[in-house]
């Protein structure tokens, strides 16, 4: 009787530890619910590092302004499946870009992007001139 536990054991450790790996890795931003929070003319530089993090990339734009840009992959439902969510593609991507002057945010834009929503430029077949 205790030798027909030990497959069902196995497979529950093995459903377990593969559930278990779908949940670690980095922390997830959410770019637009965090970027409602910042305000341009009152939210200061700490203030968008404690809401928003490190920038994925930062630039001088004078000698007092700077902006930084958060990017992040929209992410496709399937991405989270274990083992196969490699495969897929993300549904598009999101980025904030905040402009700070001194110690405060001046501007902070949204952009949010589809993945085919560029596909148009694929198609020039209408730019196509036929040569005689």
């Amino acid at each position: 009787m205790i030798h027909s536990f030990r497959p069902l054991f196995f497979v529950t450790i093995l459903l377990l530890g593969l559930s278990m790996t779908a949940c670690s890795g980095k922390p997830t931003r959410h770019l637009v619910s965090d970027v409602c929070m910042i305000k341009s003319g009152q939210t200061s530089r700490q203030e968008v590092l404690q809401l928003m993090g490190e920038p994925d990339s930062k630039r001088m734009l004078g000698p007092d302004t700077e902006e930084w840009v958060y990017y992040e992959e929209a992410r496709a439902t399937m991405q989270d499946a274990p083992l196969v969510g490699g495969a897929f593609d993300p549904d598009g991507y999101n980025m904030v870009v905040v402009t700070l002057s001194g110690n405060t945010v001046t501007t902070c834009r949204y952009s949010g992007f589809e993945e085919d929503e560029f596909d148009w430029q694929d198609d020039y077949s209408w730019q196509e001139i036929e040569k005689k």
